[in-house]
């Protein structure tokens, strides 16, 4: 009787202290470890969760990694965190830090690419924004990428060109050049919903077509109320097999534009030089958003085939070239 008594008392202090044990895991899984502000914390690839953990204590947003990792492997999470960069507070409890890796809530870091900006122009952004360097985004911009995405590219200058779409993008920090570049392309192929395609197909245009014609109507006008007219200024210009003539391409065939546009310029030997060739150019002069992608699409029902610059940023539309004529003596004495 001696011994199972005994053994019945170990049992207990055996129950008890794993009660105890127990309570202290959960007491400490829910408590902050101290005031203090906001750090961005990077863990990076590879690294092990006592590396991870040790890391967290150094910065001061936990108070013991071996605290931390007993938590964690409590839990049996801690082979699921995610590498990246977190933005963690020494308020967060080690459940709120823990559940933040796991789910790899990663800082997001925005970089807005408004419309019109060439691919070069984008890539310098890109840059500027510490998502990685030019000469890396050039790397990514492959063949191979391109024909993926079925893009045009036999006779552009920029492979690439106007295909990388207009928008705000939010690219953890590490993203690869790859990765951000294909969010741009995936953007640009959900800009055309099957009702644009079927439109395109009424027009009997392909989307490179499409996104040509954009990139010359976002490039003519700021004003989106013009954009639909200058549209039908140049679809109407096309039936009647008329040139272009719009600065804007002649602009994009002179490297190293210097802000002005000479009269040698609007006769330079050039695919893009919309002055000296008939159709559109070659391909797209800048990257568009859906609203001139929709009034490439839509033009209105308007007889005009020429259009001036106010100078306040909208333009004026005649139908015949006297009353052009008019209107550049009147706007640009």
């Amino acid at each position: 009787m001696g011994l199972l008594k005994t053994v019945a008392a170990l049992l207990l202090v055996g129950v008890i202290a794993g009660a105890g044990g127990s309570w202290w895991v959960v007491h400490q899984w829910d408590q902050p470890h101290r005031e203090g502000p906001q750090q961005l914390i990077d863990i990076p690839a590879g690294v092990s969760f006592r590396t991870a953990a040790r890391l967290l204590e150094q910065q001061g947003i936990i108070g013991s990694a071996r605290q931390f990792e007993v938590l964690a492997r409590w839990q049996k999470q801690a082979a699921f965190i995610h590498p990246g960069e977190y933005a963690l507070s020494p308020t967060m409890t080690p459940r709120q830090v823990l559940d933040t890796m796991v789910q790899g809530q990663v800082v997001l870091h925005p970089v807005t690419l408004p419309e019109g900006l060439t691919v070069v122009e984008i890539l310098q952004r890109l840059e500027a924004a510490k998502l990685g360097k030019v000469s890396d985004f050039r790397q990514a911009l492959t063949p191979a990428l391109a024909a993926e995405y079925g893009l045009e590219t036999a006779f552009t200058k920029e492979p690439f060109e106007g295909y990388l779409f207009p928008d705000t993008y939010l690219f953890p920090k590490g993203a690869s050049p790859e990765s951000i570049i294909r969010a741009m392309l995936d953007r640009m192929q959900a800009a055309f919903t099957p009702q644009r395609l079927a439109r395109a197909q009424a027009l009997g245009w392909r989307r490179h077509q499409v996104l040509t014609m954009a990139s010359l109507i976002e490039k003519e006008t700021a004003a989106p109320e013009e954009r639909a007219r200058i549209s039908a200024v140049f679809h109407n210009r096309l039936k009647k097999r008329m040139r272009l003539q719009t600065d804007p391409t002649v602009i994009y065939a002179i490297p190293d534009f210097d802000g002005n546009i000479r009269r040698v310029d609007l006769k330079r030997k050039d695919p893009y030089n919309t002055y000296t060739n008939r159709g559109l150019p070659p391909g797209p002069i800048a990257s568009s958003g859906e609203a001139a992608i929709d009034a490439a699409l839509n033009p209105v029902a308007d007889n005009a085939l020429y259009f001036v610059s106010r100078g306040d940023g909208t333009h004026f539309f005649s139908t015949n070239v006297r009353d052009h004529n008019r209107a550049v003596r009147r706007f640009r004495p």
